[in-house]
């Protein structure tokens, strides 16, 4: 999981089924195709699909992101993988990612939608002995759930059953012994709400229904039910 700092982070800034691999291609691409998200209409932000891939430390240059996306990120090396990002002047943005060995999973990258971030994702800052790949998404490529019962393991980003009620209950239940988070996303990826951080087995419940993504951040085993 990441670590404590990316939680401390995350709270006060922004904020992530078996990690989903972004499949890279050398290079980039970019779109600003318009998108339905369970219904409602959005305009996917300028440059929110793009994609890289590397082997161990290097810098990547983003055609610049203004809004909240997607980042899919995995990594194949032994050692330490980090993954940075930044504006195009070099500031800090956020930690993404920071796990030792393999990786893979899905991450919201909040941008221009909060009073504390106003940043424009510029650029990746990537630590890693091995092969990596970094695919930014429009929000709308989240996974959709159902509202059935869902499990996995490590980070993902899925978007709330259409008609998810504000009385409606998150069940949440976690096994391992890395950090456990689940936070909440409005449907323009701005962070709503920190509804679990806690560190090795968890289970407990909150409230869901005003939020449109939940990111779920851990390398341990999870399940997520709507009551």
């Amino acid at each position: 999981m990441h670590n404590s700092l990316k939680i401390a982070v995350a709270f006060l800034v922004t904020f992530g089924i078996t990690g989903l691999a972004g499949v890279a291609n050398a290079g980039q691409t970019a779109s600003s195709s318009a998108a339905t998200v369970s219904g409602i209409s959005t305009k996917a932000p300028k440059n929110s699909s793009q994609t890289f891939t590397g082997t161990g430390d290097d810098v990547v240059t983003v055609k610049t992101v203004t809004a909240s996306v997607l980042v899919t990120m995995t990594h194949d090396g032994v050692s330490n993988f980090s993954v940075t990002t930044k504006t195009s002047n070099d500031d800090y943005i956020s930690l993404l990612a920071n796990e030792i060995g393999p990786y893979s999973g899905t991450v919201i990258q909040e941008l221009g939608t909060s009073i504390f971030t106003k940043e424009k994702l510029g650029l990746f800052e990537v630590s890693a002995d091995g092969n990596w790949t970094i695919e930014i998404k429009p929000l709308s490529k989240a996974k959709k759930w159902n509202g059935k019962p869902l499990s996995g393991t490590g980070d993902l980003v899925i978007q709330v059953p259409k008609n998810t009620k504000p009385g409606n209950k998150l069940l949440m239940s976690h096994t391992g012994e890395s950090n456990f988070a689940v936070t909440t996303y409005s449907v323009k990826g701005g962070y709503l709400d920190l509804k679990a951080n806690e560190i090795g087995d968890y289970s407990g419940k909150s409230t869901f229904g005003k939020s449109y993504f939940i990111a779920v951040e851990t390398q341990g085993n999870w399940t997520l039910k709507k009551k």
